[in-house]
C-alpha cells in the first residue's frame, strides 16, 4: 500500500484540534486524556463497562466542537449508564452503534467515538475527512469500473452520519488496513483524518 500510514500517524497532533478529553477513572478523579490513541480513556471505559452523562457530553464536544451539547445534555444519568452497558456487552458492531443512537443526539459518528475510546484496539472513528480520506489509501473504492465497491463507497460516504451500514463498511475497510499495516483501528483513522486535514 503506497499509503504512509506510519507519517500521517506521527502529523495527525499537528493538524488535529488541541482539544484533550477529561473522563473519571476508577477512583472517581477527573482524568485527561493527553494520548490521541486513547489508551488510559479506553482502559477506564472497559473497567468500568459504561460512560457517564458527563463522559458523554465531553465526547460529543470533543468530536462536534459542542454543536450537539443540547442534545446530549437531554439524556439522564442512568440511561447514559444503560444504554453504554448495553453497547459495551453487545458482539455485534451494529448492535452496539443501536444502542449508542438511542441516546439523545448520538448518531452514528458520535457512537462511533465512543466505541472507539471504549476499545480503540476494535473500533475507528467515524469522521468524513476520515471516509473520504479512504480513496486516497484504497485507490480501487474511487475506480467506477469496481462498480459494487464504488458505489458502497459513495453512498456509505453521502449516509455516514445517519447510516450503520455505512459505519460497517468504514470500520470493515479500516479493519483490514489496520491487519495489514500492523496497527491499531484509531491509528488508521487518525492517519486517514490527517491526511485529508493536511490537503484542505
Amino acid at each position: 500500500m503506497s499509503f504512509d500510514f506510519s507519517k500521517w500517524i506521527n502529523k495527525y497532533d499537528a493538524v488535529a484540534p488541541d482539544e484533550k478529553i477529561q473522563y473519571r477513572d476508577s477512583s472517581g478523579n477527573l482524568k485527561e486524556e493527553k494520548d490521541p490513541k486513547l489508551g488510559s480513556i479506553s482502559q477506564a471505559f472497559q473497567q468500568r463497562g459504561y460512560i457517564l452523562r458527563e463522559e458523554l457530553r465531553q465526547i460529543g464536544r470533543w468530536k462536534a466542537g459542542g454543536r450537539i451539547d443540547h442534545h446530549l445534555k437531554k439524556n439522564n444519568q442512568t440511561f447514559v449508564e444503560r444504554r453504554s452497558k448495553v453497547a459495551f456487552q453487545s458482539s455485534a458492531d451494529e448492535d452496539k452503534v443501536n444502542a449508542l443512537t438511542e441516546l439523545k443526539g448520538v448518531r452514528v459518528p458520535v457512537a462511533s467515538t465512543i466505541m472507539t475510546m471504549a476499545d480503540p484496539t476494535r473500533y475507528a472513528v467515524l469522521d468524513y475527512r476520515a471516509f473520504r480520506a479512504l480513496g486516497a489509501a484504497i485507490p480501487q473504492l474511487l475506480n467506477p469500473q469496481n462498480y459494487h465497491q464504488y458505489i458502497e463507497f459513495m453512498d456509505g460516504f453521502q449516509d455516514y452520519g445517519t447510516d450503520p451500514s455505512a459505519y460497517s463498511f468504514y470500520l470493515n475497510q479500516v479493519r483490514n488496513i489496520a491487519q495489514q499495516e500492523g496497527i491499531t483501528p484509531r491509528e488508521v483513522d487518525m492517519a486517514l483524518w490527517a491526511f485529508d486535514k493536511h490537503q484542505t
